[in-house]
Order: structure tokens, then C-alpha cells, then sequence
């Protein structure tokens, strides 16, 4: 929203240029996400269930009671702000609104007084998974009018998936990562560290090298023309993932829970 208020002010007011600048946006969304999430949190614990404890996790003991589903609060922050400052297509809107709902089913399990169990919530996610690998294929699709194109780190020619294969493969791999940050969930810290740095790792492979044309000339690799908005999304979880985590600093007073692992994943 922002990034199309700068052009209706730009007429009126030069400095509004900034805001078309995705640099700018970035430090903007990384650092409100970053204060909001840090400051607000704690207004939100007496609306939190509470955590029921956990087989097999080092300290569950210490963890029981604590308020729980902290990432419904963080997750909506990230989609809020990322509505509001970044220039956004349908392809964007509907993978926000399924991380939002993969949120969203994570925190019904949360609140929930006895767990869902596995099969229920595996079968869940894969629902959300395949859909969501379903959308991905029919805008990559609109994008190659054929196979989809895909390129392969440390390989100089793209490889080239039947829409139908490349929706399998997508849709297990986002069950894997679900499945695998949920994993790590439960452990102060563990889970939301481990993101954080693939999410670094991301934006900064989505906005300075494969979304500038130049550099992925250079390093011959494929440019991505959205890749700066893809940038833009990825540092905005970023930073409200690293405020929920500067919050939750020892001693660990909230837990993600599965509303927080889930979106993540």
C-alpha cells in the first residue's frame, strides 16, 4: 500500500520517492516488524492458551503453563505489514494467506484442551501443502506457458518438470518443512533460530542477487523480476520473528507453539 501512496504524493511531495524504494521498504517492514512484535507481545498473553507440556523434550516441565500459540501473534503482525508497505500481485496475497492459514490451524491445535494428534494434523498440513503446491504451479505455469523451468545451484543448464511432477515435489517439500520446523519447536529458541538464518539467507539471495538483473548476469544465474518483493517478504518474517525471539530472551516466558512452527515451516 505504501509503495502506491508514494506515487499519488510524489507530485506533492518529492520525498515520498523513498517509499519506492525497495531498499528503504525493506529497513522499514524489517524494523516495525522487529518493535512491534518485541513491545506488543506481552499484551497478548491473558488471549493465549497455555502450554499442556510435551513427551520426550529436554525441560517440558518448565515449559507447562507457560502461554502457548505466541505465533498467531507474530504471524498476523508479518501479514499486516506486509499488506501495508509491499506492492503485492495475486501470486503474493494467496502464499500469505496460505502461511497464514497454516498459522491458523497450528493455533486451533494449541488452544485445543487434548493435542489433535499426528495423523490429524499431518493430514492437515498436506492438504495446505498440496493446494498450496497446486497455486504455485498454475502462476509458475502462466509464467512459462509449458514445463516448469527450475534451476538447480552449480548447474549451467534449467531443468525443465512436468506440472503435475514439479506439483508433487513442491507439495513434499513444504510437508517436509512443516513437519521438520514443528520438530524443532518446544526447545527454547531452537526452531525460530535456525529460521531466522534461512530466512536471512533467502532475502539476501532474493533481493541482491537473483532479483538484480545485473548481478545474475553476472553470475549467471536466472533473474528473478520479483525478487525484490520476495526480498521484501522474507525480511519482514524476519523481523518479526527476531522481535518475538529478542522478547522471549532468557529467561523464555511464551512459546511459539504450533501456530508459530507451522507458518514458519
Amino acid at each position: 500500500m505504501l509503495y502506491y501512496l508514494a506515487s499519488f504524493f510524489l507530485k506533492r511531495f518529492g520525498p515520498a520517492r523513498l517509499l519506492q524504494s525497495f531498499t528503504v521498504l525493506i529497513v522499514v517492514s524489517h524494523y516495525v516488524g522487529f518493535v512491534v512484535t518485541a513491545l506488543l507481545m506481552p499484551k497478548f498473553y491473558p488471549i493465549l492458551p497455555v502450554d499442556r507440556g510435551r513427551d520426550f523434550v529436554p525441560g517440558a516441565e518448565a515449559s507447562k503453563g507457560k502461554p502457548t500459540g505466541a505465533g498467531a501473534v507474530f504471524i498476523s503482525f508479518f501479514v499486516f505489514i506486509v499488506l501495508l508497505v509491499a506492492p503485492l500481485e495475486a501470486f503474493h496475497v494467496w502464499i500469505l494467506g496460505f502461511t497464514w492459514l497454516s498459522m491458523v490451524t497450528g493455533f486451533l491445535d494449541d488452544r485445543s484442551s487434548t493435542s489433535w494428534g499426528e495423523y490429524r494434523k499431518g493430514l492437515l498440513d498436506l492438504f495446505l501443502c498440496a493446494t498450496s503446491a497446486l497455486v504455485i504451479t498454475h502462476f509458475l505455469r502462466d509464467q512459462t506457458a509449458g514445463d516448469i523451468v527450475c534451476w538447480l545451484p552449480f548447474t549451467a543448464r534449467p531443468v525443465h518438470l512436468a506440472p503435475w511432477l514439479f506439483t508433487v515435489i513442491a507439495t513434499c517439500m513444504l510437508w517436509g518443512s512443516i513437519n521438520t520446523t514443528n520438530c524443532t519447536d518446544g526447545v527454547d529458541g531452537l526452531s525460530g533460530t535456525l529460521v531466522l538464518i534461512a530466512l536471512i539467507t533467502l532475502g539476501v539471495i532474493f533481493y541482491f542477487i537473483v532479483g538484480h538483473r545485473d548481478i545474475a548476469a553476472y553470475l549467471l544465474v536466472p533473474h528473478l523480476a520479483d525478487g525484490a518483493v520476495w526480498g521484501l517478504i522474507t525480511f519482514t518474517l524476519a523481523g518479526v520473528l527476531m522481535g518475538y525471539l529478542w522478547h522471549n530472551a532468557f529467561p523464555s516466558t511464551v512459546l511459539m507453539g504450533d501456530a508459530g512452527s507451522r507458518a514458519l515451516g
